[in-house]
């Protein structure tokens, strides 16, 4: 990807050859700023380092299995840590792939960490199982 400075330098941007151990997701691509290629999007194992809100958190999962098997990737489980935000209870989300996220034009407030999560599961419902969503 070319990134124009706008004074006529332009920084070629690239992603990387192979899948990394850890992968990355970002709401910065939720809004077009940037693209997080695939070797990003599924790592070797379950686990995602989180870009949203000017700070990173982190997601994973305890199926190994969720990035060797699609049918694993229908309904699954994904845990989430802020360390920043001193958290303290655990938050677990149940994404569905199967379901579509209600589009509804007059909900403002859809959590970020949903928005950075439908950037690899394209328009999966996600259930806070209890935990306030975090806006």
């Amino acid at each position: 990807m070319e990134l124009d400075s706008g004074d006529g330098n332009i920084t070629l941007l690239k992603g990387i050859a192979t899948r990394s151990d850890v992968g990355f997701l970002s709401l910065f691509e939720h809004y077009g700023v940037c693209q997080v290629g695939c070797f990003l999007k599924t790592p070797r194992f379950p686990v995602w380092v989180v870009c949203s809100e000017s700070h990173f958190s982190v997601l994973f999962s305890l199926q190994p299995e969720l990035l060797r098997d699609w049918k694993a990737e229908r309904l699954f489980d994904l845990y989430y840590y802020d360390g920043l935000a001193n958290q303290q209870e655990q938050i677990r989300l149940t994404v569905d792939t199967t379901q579509t996220a209600p589009e509804d034009p007059d909900k403002d407030l859809v959590p970020p960490l949903e928005l950075c999560i439908r950037t690899k599961w394209k328009g999966a419902s996600v259930n806070w199982n209890g935990s306030d969503p975090i806006l």
